[in-house]
């Protein structure tokens, strides 16, 4: 009877075990990516596997947590000042990655003036794109936290 019963430590550790292997999996993925898409310069087929499982597996997260109640934001009073501070970081972080990649390729063949137009029309896209993605996820987020609380005030007003 006694080894039926698991002490929590140990479930919360096993827990935190398997969740930090799937974020190095992820993790593992998403530069495999970008080693095959941009060192490489290998076609998309070559990585396709990886990109879906990566995507695939971040969007299972992201509706996972939504539906389960988890709160993506930690805070309540950040608002949509974390939508835009995570857009702007992703628009960078894509606008950097392709300006690399893109003067790695045709650096000696364009003029500075032009990879500053292409960088800033990547930057304003990708933020952009960003923005729209991090505001659905801000906006369902919150539709399903106040769904949980008129829940939860329903089962208090009951008692």
């Amino acid at each position: 009877m006694r080894e039926l019963i698991q002490d929590e430590r140990t479930v919360a550790q096993k827990r935190k075990i398997a969740s930090e292997t799937c974020t190095l999996l992820l993790l593992a993925l998403m530069i495999a990516i970008l080693v095959q898409q941009f060192v490489f310069n290998v076609s998309f087929s070559h990585y396709a596997a990886e990109f879906i499982c990566f995507f695939g597996a971040c969007c299972y997260l992201l509706i996972r947590n939504i539906t389960s109640g988890n709160n993506l934001y930690s805070r309540k009073n950040i608002g949509i000042k974390i939508v835009l501070i995570n857009s702007l970081v992703c628009g960078a972080t894509i606008c950097i990655i392709t300006g690399i990649a893109n003067y790695a390729r045709y650096g000696d063949n364009a003029t500075p003036s032009i990879w500053l137009l292409t960088s800033a029309v990547t930057f304003i896209c990708a933020t952009a794109a960003a923005f729209l993605g991090f505001s659905i996820i801000h906006y369902l987020n919150n539709k399903r936290q106040k769904d949980i609380d008129s829940e939860l005030d329903e089962e208090e007003d009951k008692l």
